[in-house]
């Protein structure tokens, strides 16, 4: 197995003549999660449990949305892993390479989302103004627990989107057991893999952010050469 400092230099080596490419991919991918967020923000304001749960939904749905855009964004990765020719185009491969296929495969990174957030919406809806002390702990207790899951949904489940675009004819379940199982003791790895990548992401907000551009498209790379590395070693 490749170490994370060898993954991260094939990463830097592939991406040679390639980061437009790539930075314009992250910028449509981030910047579509954004607007949808605004939007929704912006037409729907919750000021009851009923408009909450709307909400909730709303958003879950729309993550679900995003993760068709998330499916084009690894099959240009994958791609960029194998040394294959790949362009800003390939995005729509996230459209036409089985879109439901792809939402499903969203539905626990949605609900691992929400989970974390769903705590501390209720709080600021329903609590702010009292600052009990109590429900606040209890909110962010359940918060912490919901970002947790979400820690775990990304790592045993990190490698579903490639594997949909390598194995177009598996289903939804067979993807996520076969991420599952390559993930078995390569969590810590992967986790490590990331984490060396959270400082320059940190230190890029001194720069209006505008190096997280070239971190993040690194850090993609890194990840398909992770996934190509367990592939070839199962």
């Amino acid at each position: 197995m490749k170490t994370s400092s060898e993954l991260r230099f094939l990463s830097l080596q592939k991406l040679n003549g390639k980061y437009g490419m790539t930075i314009a991919v992250t910028i449509t991918v981030i910047g579509c999660s954004l607007a949808l967020s605004w939007i929704l923000d912006i037409a729907m304001s919750p000021d009851s449990m009923f408009s909450l749960m709307a909400f909730e939904i709303v958003v879950f749905l729309s993550d679900l949305l995003l993760g068709v855009l998330v499916s084009g964004q690894a099959y240009i990765y994958l791609n960029i892993a194998y040394d294959k020719e790949v362009s800003y185009k390939d995005l729509k491969k996230g459209f036409t390479e089985h879109p439901e296929r792809a939402a499903i495969l969203r539905i626990p990174f949605a609900l691992a989302a929400t989970a974390a957030a769903l705590p501390l919406h209720i709080y600021q809806l329903f609590f702010w103004e009292s600052q009990n002390r109590d429900v606040l702990f209890i909110c962010m207790l359940a918060a912490l627990a919901g970002a947790m899951a979400e820690i775990a949904v990304e790592l045993y489940l990190s490698q579903v989107f490639f594997l949909m675009h390598d194995f177009p004819d598996r289903s939804a379940k067979e993807i996520f057991l076969a991420s599952i199982k390559l993930m078995k003791g390569q969590k810590f790895r992967y986790f490590m893999l990331i984490l060396g990548y959270i400082p320059w992401l940190f230190l890029s907000a001194f720069l209006l952010f505008i190096p997280a551009l070239f971190v993040m498209s690194q850090m993609y790379t890194a990840q398909a050469f992770f996934y190509r590395n367990l592939t070839e070693k199962r």
